[in-house]
């Protein structure tokens, strides 16, 4: 007798136990399938959350090290209109010491200046710290035109006046190079960053980087 027949023969009660067993297990694997569906899924979605918060805190860092920077911007700027007060009003309202005092603040806040470029770059791209750098040698020039035309007015010089216009030509080309810098970190800062690889999530994140 051959299967066709042996199930022909068979008894209802067992036909209904085997139809039975394998309702059973075709749902039992149906309910394993979406298990591991449920679980991919669950894992995903911490993938994307530990990598959207691993985007965050670098831009957190990103941020805080251009707030950083640009507060030792607006110190030098303050100490150089400061210094050049003293150096117009010496032997006037100004003394000499007060003129010394001025340019070792200053001194002392382009130092900070270098650490906090130095802290900047460990934090940004290539290119962001090649626009900080720019901007030191730009300070740089400054205090040196600063430094000798301090010398030409304490000492009565003739080349007063000629030093005078560079350290005005070098403050414009510092305010224009302090705006280019402020332009570029708004733009670094405000980039889409990708949150997942081969996903389309991203974060739009933009902040005024002097604040």
């Amino acid at each position: 007798m051959g299967p066709i027949e042996q199930n022909r023969f068979m008894d209802p009660t067992t036909k209904g136990a085997i139809i039975g067993a394998c309702a059973t297990a075709i749902g039992a694997v149906i309910a394993w399938l979406g298990a591991r569906a449920q679980a991919k899924a669950a894992l995903k979605a911490v993938q994307v959350q530990v990598r959207a918060q691993r985007m965050d805190g670098l831009w957190q860092m990103r941020r805080a090290a251009y707030a950083d920077f640009l507060d030792t911007i607006e110190a030098i700027r303050t100490q150089i209109g400061l210094t050049i007060g003293h150096a117009n009003h010496q032997g006037g309202g100004s003394s000499a010491a007060e003129l010394l005092d001025a340019r070792e603040r200053l001194l002392g806040s382009t130092s900070d200046m270098y650490h906090k470029c130095t802290l900047l770059s460990l934090s940004v791209t290539a290119a962001e710290a090649a626009s900080a750098r720019r901007f030191t040698n730009t300070v740089d020039g400054v205090i040196r035109d600063l430094d000798a035309w301090i010398v030409a007015v304490g000492s009565g010089s003739a080349e007063q006046a000629e030093l005078s216009q560079r350290l005005d030509r070098g403050l414009r080309s510092l305010r224009d190079t302090i705006d280019r810098f402020i332009e570029d970190g708004r733009s670094y800062l405000q980039t889409v960053h990708d949150l997942t690889a081969g996903t389309g999530m991203g974060r739009l994140t933009g902040s005024n980087p002097s604040r």
